[in-house]
């Protein structure tokens, strides 16, 4: 698809002007473009989610009555382009009345998966001129108008004061393509981020592509990049390119995986490089496992996300937003958390953070049957994890130095793998994730070398 057609099915998908909405075969809809919030006033975050299947239309809610007008006829789901006239409840109370074209969108074998239904009598004169058969072109421009959507900034929530700093270096990224690290805890949002800002930016039309140093063997990165490699060769200029190579957990990259990226920085074309990280990149370039060369390719600008529970009242805004989507995507009844529910969320430590967080709400909004999640609706692993950290911080005496514990502890742990490895360094090294130069370094220090 060239790219004159491709950008005019983005305007037509996402343009503030044009009334937008995607159903998929569950007759949910999954998109509700801001021309059509403009236009109806009610927020995308009220309709996405809901069902259109005319049941819905029983309950007497206006927003289940408007979801239910978008439900697709018979003949749609058979492959046929179809014109109706809808009559929209508006959220001020009013009745909307348009004509709308529903465009069904089929899969390889055929298969009707999606229907986007826009607005006919509003949209811009150019897009007369698209004929019927570029609807199967429409779904691709549709799937990266839903990532933008889902990555917007809107769906980046947190109002605490150690955010200000994230949102600003966000800012000035989406503005670039310089590389960038995003560190932090695991589940404290850093692919989220990470996307949000490939969103933002100059190349969203391009691929996001996420690869896991940490689950993958050297042999499977070494394909994955060199794949990726062919795919930019092959796809340059066209949405298929690769924008944003997203390589997680980049401190468990190999060093000759790094060495072989070095090697083939500029075989990628522009591809961007992001990574993400559990620990800073200077103290792991320190332990030897970073090459030097690799860090600056990679780190140039670094962002730091604190802990959820470093985030105050966050967790009550987060924790709302999971509540509501629950309620939109799987009908559940829960709409918000007691004082009491409240009062233990602010108090929890989250060593899982928002990932932890948001399965924790997801599993209350099920065992919730009313309009308040109470406590006795929270987990039984969270509930113990409260108590647990309770008497952890009521019963743990301050009797030395954190410096002193760590090293005790340190000291402890590689006295007993050695012996568990009958003093062979190099599989006491491999066991405990560190290099032989590592290795040797702290048990000299503890006295333990010879």
């Amino acid at each position: 698809m060239s790219g004159k057609r491709r950008n005019l099915l983005d305007q037509i998908l996402v343009s503030s002007i044009s009334c937008l909405c995607i159903v998929d075969a569950r007759r949910r809809i999954r998109f509700f473009s801001p021309g059509m919030e403009a236009w109806t006033g009610w927020p995308a975050r009220t309709i996405e989610g809901l069902s259109c299947d005319g049941l819905a239309a029983k309950k007497n809610n206006p927003s289940d009555l408007l979801a239910a007008a978008f439900n697709p006829a018979t003949a749609c789901w058979q492959g046929d382009v179809t014109f109706w006239h809808a009559v929209l409840p508006a959220q001020n109370g009013e009745l909307l009345q348009s004509d709308f074209c529903s465009l069904p969108l089929c899969n390889d074998a055929g298969q009707v998966e999606r229907v986007i239904a826009v607005r006919i009598d509003q949209l811009p004169s150019a897009t007369a001129e698209l004929p019927p058969g570029q609807q199967l072109h429409a779904e691709i421009a549709a799937l990266r108008a839903d990532f933008r959507h889902r990555r917007g900034w809107d769906y980046f929530l947190g109002d605490h004061p150690s955010m200000t700093q994230v949102r600003q270096l966000a800012g000035l990224l989406e503005a670039s393509r310089c590389h960038f690290t995003i560190h932090g805890e695991a589940g404290t949002g850093r692919r989220h981020l990470a996307e949000c800002i490939h969103a933002a930016g100059h190349d969203a039309e391009l691929t996001c592509v996420p690869i896991d140093c940490d689950l993958l063997s050297p042999e499977n990165l070494y394909d994955a990049l060199q794949q990726l490699q062919h795919m930019a060769a092959e796809h340059s200029g066209t949405h298929e390119h690769p924008g944003l190579l997203l390589l997680l957990n980049v401190h468990r990259m190999p060093r000759e995986v790094q060495q072989w990226l070095l090697d083939h920085a500029t075989d990628h074309g522009p591809v961007r490089l992001a990574s993400t990280s559990d620990v800073s990149l200077e103290s792991v370039e320190q332990e030897g496992w970073m090459l030097p060369r690799f860090r600056e390719l990679i780190g140039p600008v670094q962002i730091s996300l604190p802990r959820l529970h470093d985030r105050g009242h966050d967790v009550l805004l987060l924790a709302q937003e999971f509540i509501h989507r629950n309620r939109r995507l799987r009908d559940t009844s829960a709409q918000e958390v007691s004082p009491e529910t409240a009062e233990q969320l602010l108090s929890y430590r989250w060593p899982g953070n928002i990932r932890e967080l948001e399965q924790l709400i997801h599993d209350a909004c099920d065992a919730c049957n009313g309009a308040v999640i109470e406590p006795d609706h929270l987990s039984f692993a969270f509930r113990s994890g409260v108590e647990a950290q309770k008497l952890s911080s009521a019963g743990t005496p301050a009797v030395q130095s954190l410096d002193a514990l760590l090293k005790d502890t340190e000291r402890r742990i590689l006295q007993a793998t050695l012996e568990c490895c009958g003093q062979n360094k190099a599989e006491t090294a491999r066991r405990l994730g560190l290099t032989r130069p590592a290795l040797y370094r702290r048990l000299k220090s503890h006295g333990l070398d010879s």
